[in-house]
């Protein structure tokens, strides 16, 4: 913490002075020593053995004595460098500790300054159960600030070994100037990095002290663009791969260093991400292609084939975050390596632990942490010309598990097929990472887009009750967040919604963006959501929330056409609901009363969360007048409509239901809007009995049984 960092820019200086030293005597050397040799002054066979070897040797030693010390002085200035950033973060943990109250020891261990405390404090501390947890926390923070000094320190040490190094077998000096020597460390360290990885590879195992400094190079240069990209210009493509398998092998066979490898998976993941993330570089575009050549290499056997995209995606799930561009390549790559091998990823016999036999649905998994890259790369563009979507949603031979038995080979269905795509393109329809809290709504016409198409195109191929398993909770999830659109478009009441429709299906309404689609094809979508309980219980919580935001938003005692049409487009919303849920009970009939249980317990479950709603301005033609706000913090929302038990209800009519030869009507939407109506009222000062609420009750029951009965067409229409 004291030492005078100074000293190394002082040293630095010294060597490059010795640097111009060096070139200055190579030149008094080339005109007064090299000249006689070849001014026909001195002859003989001394003469001749100098002329042919010594001067030439001589003159480059100087060369390469120059190089040497102008690569130490860099290497002392980067070290500078390096110490003083390092420096300054310890000392910002050290007075972050104390500001906490803590006191740090010379060797680093943080304790409570009970010396410092006041009598209230102190006293705290003492009973504070986490009191030893806090102080350990802060001791791990300072040991991890030390330990980044100490794995530079080592850093430099090497570099600074390797630059005195005579590299050159053939300069005629057994222990001559290096005049390759090396003035990046990360370079270095890259370099000792790529000759350990490939040394692990070709042996299959490390020495203790050669691991530990494996994972410290890792450790020291995470992050760092010169290490990364001179690590990988080294190993290559081919050699990341071996050294993943090698690396997934030992986690499993060597589990008393499995932490070790792990630490170095992610370590070399890390690296691919940080190399790969300026796509306008020459690495890139070389790595890329050394990449699409290993990628269908076979890395396995005849039998039990691994292509080189399965281990490298593997790899890849070690780190979180990769330049968005390099996604999208990787992607297009992938798909043009499976368009070309059909069934190349197909699982044969046991597969390899620990990666999956589907890269490119691994990959768009990684996408699904990034929201940004996902949505570019589904994102079918104004000019539609994107079609990743279609391929996925449609075209695509998704792999299979082939085995092989006595009743000969059959092909199976991969249980966790489309994982990966259903979480990158929720997240690409969405804006947010799967599984995350957020306001619902607010999306970008890029995002609009991915969610249109998404309809759209699975209207083309699948139908209703047919989705893919592994896509009805992400779809769930996306028409979730999409709600204030999907209100409208139920509601039949939007002409702009319908307008826009029949004219791309996005489209900006001020600073709002709005998606479209064809309400019968929304119903099939939702009725294909609907056989995942939860998913179909949060798209119906996050409408219950919605309908009461946009009656709220409506004066009660205002004008009757605006509040009339609030109630009729919920009711309308909610026969689409009664319509599919009818339609799901007849299709299930034995599992029809467990089915209704399921979506039940999923709403009872999440009912108590307040949904919000990214603020939107509603425009000219649906419920709520123009200028109104329907969204987040509203200070007079409904909290208390979920007392209505829609849940017992839908029990009771699947039972009802679920004997009969024809799909019943359910009637449990249209209760939830008089409830929504009753609440509303109370609100206003008017109780369940006055003449106004008792008018309302049931107005929108017409529009209720209109849109159930639509909701029934549309869904015959596949069957």
């Amino acid at each position: 913490m004291t030492t005078d960092l100074s000293l190394l820019t002082t040293a630095a200086a010294k060597w490059e002075a010795a640097a111009k030293d060096f070139e200055t005597v190579q030149g008094t050397y080339d005109s007064q020593v090299r000249n006689v040799a070849v001014d026909g002054s001195w002859t003989g066979t001394a003469a001749t053995t100098f002329r042919e070897t010594t001067k030439t040797q001589t003159y480059n030693q100087y060369t390469a004595a120059a190089a040497e010390a102008r690569a130490v002085a860099s290497l002392l200035r980067d070290a500078h460098g390096q110490f003083t950033e390092l420096r300054k973060k310890l000392e910002n943990e050290v007075k972050r500790a104390e500001e906490a109250g803590m006191k740090v020891s010379e060797n680093g261990s943080a304790t409570f300054d009970f010396a410092k405390a006041d009598k209230a404090l102190a006293d705290a501390a003492r009973h504070d159960p986490d009191l030893h947890t806090t102080e350990a926390t802060w001791s791990a923070r300072i040991a991890t600030a030390v330990q980044a000094v100490d794995d530079a320190d080592q850093g430099v040490k090497l570099a600074l070994q390797a630059a005195v190094q005579d590299t050159d077998l053939f300069d005629g000096f057994a222990n001559g100037f290096n005049a390759k020597a090396e003035g990046d460390i990360e370079k270095v360290e890259a370099k000792k990095a790529a000759e350990l990885a490939l040394e692990l590879d070709s042996k299959g195992h490390l020495d203790e002290k050669k691991l530990a400094e494996l994972e410290r190079l890792f450790r020291d240069n995470s992050g760092n663009k010169e290490f990364s990209r001179t690590l990988l210009d080294n190993v290559g493509a081919d050699g990341a791969i071996k050294l993943s398998n090698k690396l997934d092998g030992l986690t499993s066979s060597d589990k008393s260093h499995k932490q070790d490898y792990l630490a170095l998976q992610g370590g070399l993941a890390t690296s691919v991400s940080t190399a790969t993330a300026d796509a306008k570089t020459p690495f890139y575009e070389k790595w890329r292609e050394e990449l699409r050549k290993a990628g269908e290499k076979n890395f396995g056997s005849k039998t039990n084939p691994l292509y080189g995209y399965q281990s490298f995606v593997s790899l890849m799930g070690h780190h979180d975050q990769y330049g968005k561009a390099f996604l999208n390549d990787l992607g297009n790559d992938i798909i043009a390596t499976e368009k070309q091998h059909d069934g190349i990823w197909n699982r044969i016999a046991g597969g390899h632990k620990g990666i999956g036999n589907d890269p490119l649905d691994g990959l768009l998994g990684i996408m699904g942490k990034q929201p940004d890259a996902a949505t570019a790369f589904f994102d079918p563009g104004a000019d539609g010309k994107n079609e990743h979507l279609k391929y996925l949603l449609k075209d695509r031979h998704w792999p299979k598990w082939t085995t092989v038995g006595p009743a000969g080979i059959h092909d199976l269905d991969d249980p966790a097929s489309r994982m990966g795509f259903g979480s990158a393109f929720e997240a690409a329809a969405t804006g947010k990472v799967p599984g995350t809290h957020h306001a619902l709504g607010g999306h970008s016409e890029a995002e609009a887009r991915v969610m249109h198409d998404t309809i759209r195109v699975l209207n083309s191929d699948w139908k209703g009750d047919k989705l893919p398993q592994n896509l009805r909770s992400p779809l769930g999830h996306m028409l979730t967040d999409y709600t204030s659109d999907t209100h409208e478009i139920l509601s039949r009441t939007n002409e702009h919604y319908k307008k826009f429709n029949e004219e791309g299906g996005v489209w900006k309404d001020g600073g709002t963006v709005r998606m479209a689609v064809h309400k019968d094809d929304l119903v099939k979508i939702m009725r294909g959501v609907a056989d995942d309980p939860a998913a179909f219980a949060a798209m119906y919580n996050a409408e219950r929330q919605y309908a009461a935001d946009t009656l709220v938003q409506v004066p009660f005692k205002g004008d009757p056409d605006n509040r009339a049409a609030a109630i009729e487009a919920a009711s309308s919303v909610y026969g689409f609901y009664d319509g599919i849920s009818s339609d799901v009970v007849f299709d299930k009939r034995d599992q029809a009363i467990q089915w209704a249980r399921d979506v039940s317990h999923a709403a009872t479950a999440t009912s108590g969360a307040l949904l919000n709603f990214v603020p939107a301005e509603i425009g000219n033609g649906i419920a709520t007048p123009k200028g109104v706000k329907v969204g987040a913090d509203l200070t007079n929302r409904l909290f208390d409509f979920a007392a209505y038990e829609w849940t017992k209800e839908q029990i009771s009519e699947a039972g009802a239901a679920a004997g009969k030869e024809t799909r019943a009507a359910f009637n449990t939407g249209q209760r939830q809007v008089d409830n929504l109506v009753l609440e509303w009222g109370r609100k206003n000062g008017y109780e369940s009995n006055d003449g106004l609420v008792r008018h309302l009750v049931g107005s929108g029951q017409e529009r209720h049984d209109s849109a159930r009965n639509e909701a029934f067409i549309a869904l015959d229409r596949e069957k």
